[in-house]
């Protein structure tokens, strides 16, 4: 007599809600956030990413996290997941975007209304690309792309300018388009030598992004038709020659209008790895800015279905 043993299915009960308390309005309080799952067989534990210590929170990996916030704390708790669990044991992430640009929240087709709500345990599941870099100072995961050229000179731009006081996200994305504009306009293109798939590219580029989501920036759609659990980064050059056209692509953005696309006027690849040798000072992972790259090849790979969101 052969007896088999019917494991049930791992549900949704412990619930982790990690919360940016400094991101998103007085709705999006601890308490309201706790308040979600009343009613629900849910047992939620709310811990704040302002607390130090906060990523001990996941060591007691819990069944799925409700994570509220913008895209720099979704790459911190990516970081923190990818580093202490396997693949097979990390949670499903529900995401309520709460940031200014939400690249990744956008990326997925998540926005605050519809996610703002508890985990429905029969969400569907997305596996998330991530990347990893070396040559390049900081966390070496990234979730939405690594790059040199105009964007990361943005970055030091927009962090010389002091914050607006009670500037809403919609008025700092516009502000940030104007500084964009004036940058793409200025900035003196650097040259990069660049190896994939067997061959090399040399040249001189406003623009050098490889990216895992579409979005960059403030809502800058640099990679259209990037998907997010494919297994490939979208390398995206914008060759000096081409300033005009990304002025215009700019200038669209910036007047609400419908930008065209991207692609017409730069030159995109998928990749599984790329290494690249950068002229300039100034690069980024994700959100962060290195303005003291010495130059150093950097070497990039796709880390395949490195997480889960729930959609």
């Amino acid at each position: 007599m052969v007896i088999f043993e019917l494991k049930q299915p791992k549900g949704m009960k412990n619930i982790l809600i990690l919360h940016n308390p400094t991101a998103g309005d007085a709705e999006h309080s601890k308490k309201h956030l706790i308040a979600l799952f009343k009613g629900t067989d849910m047992t939620p534990k709310y811990v704040s990413t302002d607390e130090e210590g906060w990523e001990k929170s996941l060591e007691e990996l819990p069944d799925a996290i409700y994570l509220a916030g913008g895209d720099g704390t979704v790459h911190s708790v990516g970081v923190e997941l990818l580093k202490q669990a396997k693949p097979e044991n990390r949670p499903p992430i529900h995401l309520l975007p709460l940031g200014t640009a939400n690249n990744i929240a956008t990326t997925l087709s998540i926005n605050e209304k519809d996610a703002f709500k508890a985990i429905d345990p029969k969400s569907s599941k997305r596996k998330f690309d991530c990347g990893r870099q070396k040559g390049i100072a900081g966390d070496e995961i990234f979730l939405e792309g690594v790059g040199m050229g105009i964007f990361p000179e943005l970055m030091a731009k927009m962090k010389e300018k002091e914050e607006v006081p009670g500037e809403t996200p919609e008025e700092k994305l516009e502000r940030t388009l104007k500084v964009l504009l004036k940058t793409v306009k200025k900035y003196k293109a650097q040259t990069a030598k660049i190896e994939l798939n067997g061959f090399t590219i040399k040249g001189s580029f406003l623009m050098v992004e490889v990216m895992n989501t579409r979005y960059i920036g403030p809502n800058l759609q640099v990679a259209p038709k990037a998907a997010i659990g494919d297994g490939y980064l979208d390398l995206v050059l914008i060759p000096e020659n081409k300033r005009e056209e990304l002025e215009a692509y700019v200038q669209t953005l910036k007047e609400e209008a419908t930008a065209f696309d991207l692609r017409k006027l730069a030159y995109t690849l998928r990749v599984k790895k790329v290494k690249i040798k950068w002229k300039g000072s100034r690069v980024h992972v994700d959100d962060v800015l290195d303005d003291e790259y010495a130059g150093d090849k950097i070497k990039i790979k796709v880390l395949p279905a490195a997480l889960t969101f729930l959609k």
